[in-house]
């Protein structure tokens, strides 16, 4: 459930597997935005079929993209239309060249002693030489040269080895292999072990799934610049709660048990370690005095002598900048970040520059904006500032005295890159397309892959100079089968609350719209902290389809980014800290809107979501029943406490020090006022938001005599996966709101 709070820098997820955010996520994430098929000339309805059984709507992506390290050229899988088979590709920027890295005609790759003449795309990473590519294939580690096209297997075992990294300097890679460091020389393919710790419950080098999950972090561990030292992660689990995941198929039902702390529980003590890439004794970095805190992310300054360290308090309302020595293990607080009125997140908006200065993300003028200090943390100036927020840092070009970002500068509806001198001053605009655009920067920021969208347009990829010139077209974005549909462009609108908040909304209408009917209306919600639906993006999801073909049926669809949501600012999210249910009235004075509507069915008004907005649905329907005639909630946290601990008690702190903000948002307290109309829907394996949630709130209804609906999925986790599963599931819930609504 890790938010895609646009004070970080993940992406959202697609379509309506939402994380209860974690995915409350990022902005620029908008469903609903395919057409809606009518009977007009030429075109065809949508079925069920097509959306959730098919790849019509499937749009284009570059698969496996990677920048080369001298940004003279970028990578990527795609069918190679000579021979048909997935391949490797490698495209000049200046040229445009195209050639072909990696097929099963020229790079076999040998397994156990034979020879796997079926290629088979492993995952892959370059070399900082850029000459060089590491391959990972079934837990083994390969070298393939581009010079000559050349494989070398280079690992001795085949025992699982997470997360190779290349050192800087391209002599050894490092890698976790039976819950220990280790590191192997390339040229002589010799092994060595620098931890011994490592077991189970004793994590080196990677993370408890609430690390990976909330933090949105994989790899445990950094190389120096320099090639000598590896810093890492040390996470002791054993105090963390265990919580069972079901397999209730077999006869002998079976279980796998998960590390899971739930607001209020302890947490993995963390330690960070640095250890000689040459093997010897760790030295353990001072993080302080208390012991329950959180290391979201480390950092090498660029000379190689400091590690800056992230430390976050449990409130998660403090954030540190440490800077350790890693010879001595001493620490000192450079820089403090807080909030006293809501959360602060880890920093994704942070560059170290080779003078030691750096480039910092800070809140405290109530917006995200990018500010310069000095190696000791003085201030030097504010590079960018203004009723608008910075949402990642693109890239640094230190020698052209720049930084590229992304940010809502133009609209809080958009997302755009632009660059700042820095020194200060009037950014200027990169992208200039309207719309949401998504760009990743070639190292030496000579060039970017822009992958935008609008209502009006599904995803386009270009390559771009970095003045914003388009170079050319990657991906043209086309889907033949939207030929056949019709656009529902959304409405967008402001709506004035009651106490005065001005909250963004769109409305779909179908394409035969006639003013003078009544339509009932679907509303489509999540509504976490930091999280927005509200944009102009297109979202090709299974979801967004799905609303589509209600339009055809007749229905309206609705979606409104309530108080906390992002894009007003630090002190609008702040409106739901410690109390997130408060996010819940907005979605009512969204429903007065919609009855002041003359075509809309005020007693035809339902709301859906998954995960976190399957939590808004079943909030909605309990604490405001009387507004909304029907819902569906998918894989919805019902009580916050059953949630983890670093995402829940971001917004709402402990259980133990806020009893009230917890049972204010948790929809079993209000079962009482419900009055019917919900289907609850769950995959009994989910392992991000237990079933357990739906479970609790059906067992409070039935208790007190109310109906509803239930829909349990076996083996199946968060997103409910597969094409046949979803087809009936939409089918289920299409069935629902035609009885319902």
């Amino acid at each position: 459930m890790r938010p895609a709070r646009s004070r970080s820098e993940g992406r959202s997820p697609s379509g309506g597997t939402m994380k209860f955010e974690r995915r409350f996520f990022r902005p620029a994430v908008i469903l609903l935005l395919l057409a809606a098929a009518t009977c007009g000339h030429g075109q065809r309805a949508l079925t069920l079929e097509d959306i959730f059984d098919s790849d019509k709507f499937s749009g284009q992506y570059l698969k496996a993209f990677e920048w080369r390290p001298d940004g003279f050229a970028f990578s990527y899988i795609r069918k190679d239309s000579a021979s048909g088979r997935q391949a490797l590709f490698q495209e000049e920027v200046g040229s445009g060249k195209r050639t072909v890295l990696i097929d099963s005609s020229r790079s076999p790759v040998s397994f156990g002693g034979r020879v796997e003449k079926r290629f088979k795309v492993p995952g892959y990473s370059w070399f900082p030489d850029s000459r060089r590519l590491l391959l990972e294939q079934r837990s083994d580690i390969y070298l393939y040269d581009t010079a000559d096209s050349s494989v070398t297997r280079l690992t001795p075992d085949s025992l699982e080895k997470r997360d190779p990294t290349v050192s800087p300097d391209c002599r050894r890679i490092a890698y976790i292999k039976r819950n220990n460091l280790f590191v192997l020389d390339v040229a002589s393919k010799k092994e060595r072990r620098l931890t011994k710790q490592g077991t189970d419950e004793l994590l080196v080098g990677r993370f408890d799934w609430v690390y990976e999950e909330e933090f949105s972090i994989r790899t445990g561990f950094a190389w120096s610049p320099d090639s000598r030292r590896i810093a890492y992660w040390e996470l002791d689990t054993k105090a963390e709660p265990r919580f069972p995941i079901v397999d209730f198929i077999p006869v002998h039902n079976e279980v796998e048990w998960m590390r899971y702390p739930k607001a209020g529980d302890a947490n993995a003590s963390v330690r960070i370690g640095v250890v000689s890439a040459d093997g010897g004794r760790t030295r353990w970095m001072d993080l302080g005095p208390e012991r329950d805190i959180y290391v979201p992310r480390i950092h090498w300054l660029k000379d190689g002598k400091t590690l800056a360290i992230q430390r976050l308090n449990r409130k998660q309302n403090t954030l540190d900048l440490l800077f350790a020595d890693p010879e001595s293990g001493r620490s000192r607080a450079v820089l403090t970040e807080s909030d006293t009125a809501g959360w602060v997140d880890c920093n994704d908006r942070v560059r170290f520059l080779e003078n030691g200065s750096f480039v910092w993300g800070s809140e405290r003028s109530g917006r995200m904006h990018l500010v310069l200090y000095s190696r000791d943390a003085t201030l030097i100036r504010p590079i960018t500032s203004g009723e608008w927020d910075v949402t990642s840092i693109a890239g640094v070009h230190e020698s052209g005295n720049a930084v590229y970002f992304e940010s809502n500068q133009k609209s809080v509806l958009e997302s755009h890159l632009y660059r700042v001198s820095l020194d200060g001053g009037a950014p200027i605009r990169l992208t200039g397309t309207d719309g949401t655009h998504f760009v990743d920067m070639s190292p030496d920021c000579g060039a970017f892959i822009d992958r935008f969208s609008s209502v009006r347009s599904p995803n386009r990829t270009v390559l771009c100079a970095a003045n914003g010139k388009e170079l050319r077209t990657l991906l043209s974005g086309d889907i033949p089968a939207l030929k056949e549909t019709t656009l529902a462009v959304p409405e967008f609108m402001t709506i004035r609350t009651g106490d005065g908040l001005d909250l963004n909304a769109m409305l779909f209408k179908p394409a035969d719209f006639d003013s003078a009917k009544k339509y009932p209306v679907l509303i489509y919600t999540y509504g976490g902290p930091a999280s927005q639906i509200v944009s102009n993006s297109w979202h090709s999801g299974m979801g967004s389809l799905w609303h589509q073909f209600l339009l055809q049926k007749g229905y309206l669809v609705f979606s409104l980014d309530n108080r906390g949501t992002f894009g007003q600012g630090n002190a609008f999210m702040n409106l739901v800290y410690r109390n997130m249910g408060e996010g819940s009235r907005d979605q009512v004075e969204g429903v007065k809107f919609l009855r002041t509507l003359s075509f809309v069915d005020s007693n035809r008004i339902g709301i859906w979501g998954w995960s976190g907005g399957g939590w808004m649905t079943c909030l909605c329907l309990t604490k405001w029943a009387g507004w909304f005639k029907a819902g569906v909630a998918v894989a919805a946290v019902t009580d916050l406490r059953n949630y983890d601990t670093i995402w829940t008690e971001r917004y709402m702190g402990l259980p133990q020090d806020n009893p009230s903000g917890y049972d204010e948002s948790n929809p079993i307290q209000y079962v009482d006022r419900y009055r019917g109309g919900l289907f609850l829907v769950h995959g009994t394996s989910d392992d991000n938001v237990h079933a357990a949630n739906s479970l609790q709130l059906a067992h409070a209804l039935q208790n007190a005599g109310k109906p509803f609906q239930m829909m349990a999925y076996p083996r199946k986790h968060h997103g409910i996966e597969g094409r046949k599963t979803h087809l009936q599931l939409y089918n289920a819930m299409t069935q629902f709101l035609s009885e319902k609504l």
